[in-house]
C-alpha cells in the first residue's frame, strides 16, 4: 500500500527569510502569525484594550504597533509597543503583541519571553495559556505546551479551542486515541467546530475507523467548503476505501482552492492511474514538474530580491502556466527596480491582455516604446488594439512588428467589413485583398505582399 501525508497540519511561516515549521492546526484566531484555519490568512489579531486603560499615549502606541504590524513594519511595531510597555508593564496585551510580532519577525526566545510575562501579568487567563501553548507547541516543545493547554482547560473546562489543541499534541505524540477523545470533546462543546472535526477524521483515520473519519470531514466541508485540507483528507479516506472516482473528485476540489500546491496534485495524480486515465496523470505530472521549476526560481528570486532578472524569468515561467495575476506582480517587481526595462514592460503588457486590462496592456506598450521601440511592444499592442477593434491602429503596430498571422489577416478583414460599411470599396478591396495575400502566404501558397495602405513593409 502505497504510503501517503495526512494533511492534519498546516506549514506556518513565524518568520522571513526563516525555515518553516510544520506546526498542528489551531482552532482559534491565535496571535502568532500562523492562522487558525488551515484555509484563511487571517491578518495579525490581538485583544481588545483592556478595561481601565486610561493611558491615551499607550493607546495610541498600541494602534501605531497594530497598524505597523498588519503593514509587515515589524520593526516599527517592536519600537512602539516597547515604549508603550515601559509606560504601562502591567498589560498583557502589550506584551502578547510583542511576541506576536517577535514570532513573524523569528526571534523565538524574544517571543517566549513575552508570552511568559503576559501570563505573569494575567495568570488567570485561559486565553493567554491557549495561545503560548500553540506557540509553544509551534517551536516542538510539546511537553510544555501541554502543561499550558492543561491550565488552560482547569482555568475554564469548555474551552473548545484548548480542547483541540491538546488533541493536536497527542497527535503529534502519535495517541491517536487520546486525541480522539479530545477532539470528541471539542465538538461536544462546540458543534460546529470545522478544525476539530477535521482533526478527529485525522485520528479516527489513523485508528483505521475510515467510515467515522469520512463521516467528520464530510461534515467539516459542509461547514467549511473551502476547507482546502479537508478535501485532500477526504481524497486520501477515499484511496483507502478504493473510491478512486471519489478520490479524483476530492482532490480535485483541493486543486481547485489552492492550484499551486503539488501535493493535491500528486495525490491526484496516483488516484487517476488507478483508474487508467493515464492522459490525465501524465497532465498533474508536468504541472508538478513545473510548479518544481517555480519553487526554484522562488528560491532564486529570493536569494538576489534585487536583481529585475530573476523576478522577469519567474515572471515568464508563470506566464507559460497563464498564471497572469501572479505574473503582473513579478514584473511589477522587476519594474520598481528598473522602471524603463522594457521586457518587464511587455511582459506585463501581455499579461494585462491575458486578463482583459486592455488600457493597462497598452499603457506599458507605449511606455516600453518610448525606452526602445521593439517588435515584441508592437505587436502586444496591435493586438490590444485588435482587442478593441480598433484594426487601424492594430494594422499599424502589425505592420511595425513586420508581423503577418491568422490576427492579422483577420484584422485586415474585420476593417474591410466596416470599410465596405461605410461605402468605401475600393480600401475595402484592398483590405481583402491584403488578407488573403497574408492567408495564402500561411499556408505555404505564396508570401504576403505589402498592402496599398501599409506604412511598413512585409519582409519578404
Amino acid at each position: 500500500m502505497r504510503n501517503y501525508v495526512w494533511l492534519s497540519l498546516v506549514v506556518v511561516t513565524l518568520g522571513c527569510g526563516r525555515s518553516s515549521d510544520t506546526t498542528p492546526v489551531a482552532g482559534v484566531p491565535l496571535a502568532i502569525n500562523g492562522p487558525s484555519r488551515v484555509d484563511a490568512a487571517k491578518p495579525l489579531t490581538t485583544p481588545d484594550p483592556a478595561a481601565g486603560v486610561t493611558n491615551t499615549v499607550v493607546e495610541q502606541l498600541f494602534k501605531k504597533a497594530q497598524q505597523a504590524a498588519r503593514a509587515g513594519q515589524l520593526g516599527v511595531s517592536v519600537e512602539a509597543i516597547s515604549q508603550a510597555i515601559g509606560l504601562e508593564p502591567g498589560d498583557s496585551r502589550l506584551f502578547r503583541l510583542r511576541a506576536d510580532v517577535y514570532s513573524r519577525m523569528g526571534e523565538y526566545a524574544n517571543a517566549r519571553a513575552d508570552f511568559a510575562l503576559a501570563v505573569q501579568t494575567e495568570p488567570r487567563s485561559a486565553e493567554l495559556r491557549n495561545i503560548r501553548g500553540y506557540f509553544l507547541m509551534s517551536r516542538g516543545l510539546t511537553t510544555e505546551a501541554l502543561a499550558d493547554f492543561d491550565q488552560a482547560l482547569q482555568l475554564n473546562p469548555e474551552f473548545a479551542a484548548a480542547w483541540n489543541n491538546r488533541g493536536l499534541v497527542h497527535l503529534a505524540n502519535q495517541d491517536y486515541e487520546a486525541a480522539a477523545t479530545n477532539f470528541d470533546k471539542a465538538t461536544t462543546i462546540d458543534g460546529v467546530y470545522a478544525d476539530a472535526l477535521n482533526n478527529r477524521g485525522f485520528a479516527r483515520f489513523k485508528m483505521g475507523q475510515l467510515s467515522q473519519a469520512l463521516s467528520d470531514l464530510k461534515r467539516t466541508v459542509e461547514l467549511k467548503p473551502n476547507y482546502t485540507t479537508a478535501w485532500n483528507n477526504c481524497g486520501l479516506v477515499y484511496m483507502q476505501q478504493k473510491e478512486y472516482a471519489l478520490a479524483v473528485d476530492s482532490f480535485s476540489q483541493a486543486i481547485r482552492l489552492a492550484p499551486t500546491d503539488m501535493r493535491w496534485l500528486g495525490h491526484r495524480r496516483e488516484a487517476l492511474k488507478r483508474l487508467g486515465r493515464y492522459a490525465e496523470a501524465a497532465s498533474d505530472a508536468e504541472k508538478i514538474q513545473w510548479l518544481n521549476t517555480l519553487n526554484q526560481m522562488t528560491q532564486h528570486a529570493l536569494s538576489q530580491p534585487n536583481v529585475s532578472s530573476a523576478w522577469i524569468a519567474r515572471a515568464g515561467h508563470l506566464m507559460n502556466g497563464s498564471e497572469f495575476d501572479a505574473a503582473v506582480k513579478d514584473y511589477s517587481r522587476a519594474l520598481k527596480l528598473n522602471p524603463a526595462d522594457h521586457e518587464a514592460l511587455c511582459g506585463r503588457a501581455l499579461a494585462w491582455l491575458n486578463l482583459g486590462q486592455v488600457g493597462k496592456s497598452i499603457a506599458d506598450c507605449d511606455e516600453s516604446l518610448v525606452a526602445e521601440p521593439t517588435v515584441a511592444a508592437f505587436s502586444i499592442r496591435g493586438d490590444a488594439w485588435f482587442a478593441k477593434a480598433n484594426y487601424d491602429q492594430a494594422i499599424e503596430d502589425f505592420e511595425a512588428a513586420h508581423r503577418f498571422d491568422d490576427t492579422v489577416a483577420a484584422a485586415y478583414r474585420n476593417r474591410a467589413k466596416a470599410r465596405r460599411a461605410d461605402g468605401h470599396d475600393e480600401m475595402a478591396d484592398a483590405d481583402l485583398k491584403a488578407a488573403k495575400s497574408i492567408s495564402a502566404a500561411l499556408k505555404g501558397e505564396s508570401s504576403p505582399t505589402k498592402p496599398p495602405s501599409a506604412q511598413v513593409p512585409f519582409p519578404n
